[in-house]
């Protein structure tokens, strides 16, 4: 007989595999298909996201800047309820390589994130905006989506 925890455990092993799939290939239409229709994220870099239109403009401007971007789980974990998912992000800006890492925060709701908060250090990816002059028209139509 399985407890309410070992079921919880097994849902949110399916979600982190579901996760990872969807990073090693990533399209807005496939990260959106992960969330809450009242999903609400908070992250560097950007203002507060909330629900599904808002989450899909912010898929779009991270893939305008981004374009090949993609992520691999290097660890997960859960506790009390939470999520906690260590993601390796990459991806070419301005003709180079960007990297980094985040840790991300997750309240899942039927299976789905309800809210993200992510956890990195936005340094990279500003730098690579501002020494990167082939990244400013990118990074300009990704501010004009907004």
């Amino acid at each position: 007989m399985t407890t309410s925890t070992e079921d919880a455990t097994v849902a949110v092993a399916e979600f982190v595999r579901r996760f990872e799939q969807v990073w090693s290939r990533p399209d807005p239409h496939r990260l959106n298909g992960l969330v809450h229709d009242d999903v609400e994220f908070i992250q560097p870099l950007e203002g507060v996201v909330r629900g599904h239109e808002e989450a899909a403009a912010f898929w779009q401007r991270l893939f305008t800047l981004i374009p090949d971007v993609h992520g691999e789980v290097l660890s997960w974990g859960v506790r009390d309820g939470i999520v906690y998912i260590e993601l390796h992000m990459a991806g070419t800006l301005g003709g180079a390589p960007v990297e980094w890492v985040t840790l991300d925060r997750i309240r899942l709701e039927d299976g789905k994130v309800r809210q993200r908060i992510a956890y990195f250090n936005p340094l990279p990816l500003v730098r690579a905006v501002v020494t990167r002059p082939k990244a400013w028209p990118k990074w300009l139509a990704a501010q004009r989506l907004r």
